[in-house]
């Protein structure tokens, strides 16, 4: 009974020593682990910077470890400057003042009593110190954070430019921006939502030229005061004033009211054509019966018009598909490829059917292959993340489904 209980400890204490390995804190749209992972990683990351505080990339990843959690457990509570975060921010400053790393991690959390911070002043500075080997994703994130704060800066180029050599992006998502872009009219606005219908079309702009008449706002631009202006100056319209006291009557969901409202003001003002990503949920406030799906973007019209045709044309002449039907042995790693792929399924499902109905058994036979395929790929992704067997098997039959159905 010793013995058992001997072997036992020791399978835990292996097991708790494996836990605390300091591995590198990602993105969560790279990777998403339990808040406990990132709990253990917290404590790995500290045993590191006691060890040597000035170790700015062991700071990096405790910093991000503990934001992390915090996050995944409303660990801020009421006031973020009691939380874990806002104590590994002031240790950091105390121990590392005016670094690269202090500057870095106070662009993703500041102190409410940080004016500097919350004005992105530490944005310029840490660009200034960033080191020769920065991590691709801490460039991407500065160089978004830059576009923010001073839109009109010329190293906004410069540290995409650098981000697309790094290939920080993965090909499938870089091809999903792609698609988006290209689809789109000319001098069109385009609305976005999150990092990964962002930041992708911002790098293929940059580096490479491509489409820079399209105007990217995303959601959480709404409220840069400097990015604002430069918005409302390259349009040419009038900046618009709200009072915030005037959505009270909204309750919780004063924000999504207040922001369409300054969507439609630049949407009307500007007269130019405008587009959101399928994943931005402000068309849910608009006018639902003034959104038309286009393929891979929403439009948004106020007079009706054939968006069919106009997706099919896209699907035919405008995307290029084909890297969905890619085998699973070229996966990409990130978690969200797999949600990105699945989106395309989601939207252009329907037009299997449309294309029949127009006669084009071809072309109908070609996009019901190519996501076919990729419902394939997706389900072989999916299968690795879960150890339901029920889940799995639904999850296949549900776009299985999906896809037979426009072949009746």
């Amino acid at each position: 009974m010793k013995k058992t209980i001997v072997i036992a400890l020791a399978f835990t204490c292996q097991m708790f020593a494996f836990a605390q390995k300091a591995e590198t804190i990602e993105s969560i749209v790279a990777n998403t682990h339990e808040p406990e992972w990132y709990a253990a990683q917290a404590e790995a990351w500290q045993k590191k910077v006691d060890a040597n505080p000035q170790d700015q990339w062991a700071w990096r990843n405790l910093f991000r470890a503990t934001c992390y959690h915090d996050n995944f457990t409303k660990g801020r509570g009421a006031n973020q400057d009691e939380s874990k975060t806002a104590d590994v921010l002031r240790k950091m400053e105390a121990t590392l003042p005016d670094s690269f790393v202090l500057n870095l991690c106070k662009g993703r959390f500041c102190l409410t009593t940080d004016e500097a911070a919350k004005r992105g002043d530490n944005i310029p500075r840490a660009i200034e110190l960033m080191p020769e080997n920065i991590c691709p994703e801490d460039l991407e994130y500065l160089a978004t954070r830059l576009w923010i704060v001073d839109p009109e800066n010329p190293r906004v180029k410069e540290l995409y430019t650098k981000s697309y050599q790094n290939k920080y992006f993965p090909t499938r998502i870089m091809h999903f921006n792609h698609n988006m872009l290209q689809c789109l009219p000319p001098n069109a606005l385009y609305f976005s939502n999150g990092d990964l219908d962002t930041e992708p079309m911002k790098v293929l702009q940059e580096a490479l030229g491509e489409r820079t008449d399209v105007t990217i706002i995303n959601n959480s631009f709404l409220h840069a005061t400097p990015f604002m202006e430069a918005l409302y100056k390259k349009l040419n319209i009038e900046p618009l004033t709200l009072n915030v006291q005037d959505y009270g009557k909204y309750g919780d969901d004063w924000l999504e009211h207040y922001e369409s409202d300054i969507i439609m003001y630049i949407i009307h003002e500007s007269k130019r054509p405008a587009y959101f990503s399928p994943t931005n949920g402000k068309v849910s406030i608009l006018d639902k019966d003034s959104i038309y799906n286009e393929g891979l973007v929403l439009k948004y019209s106020s007079k009706p018009y054939n968006n069919f045709n106009v997706a099919m044309h896209n699907v035919k002449e405008v995307y290029s598909l084909e890297y969905l039907a890619e085998p699973d042995l070229v996966y990409d790693s990130w978690e969200t490829s797999e949600q990105m792929d699945m989106n395309h399924v989601t939207l252009l499902a329907n037009l299997i059917s449309k294309f029949r109905k127009k006669g084009d058994e071809a072309q109908a036979q070609r996009l019901y292959n190519i996501l076919s395929k990729c419902v394939e790929r997706c389900a072989i992704a999916h299968k690795k993340k879960t150890d339901r067997p029920e889940e799995q098997k639904a999850y296949k039959a549900y776009y299985d489904n999906l896809l037979k159905e426009q072949l009746q």
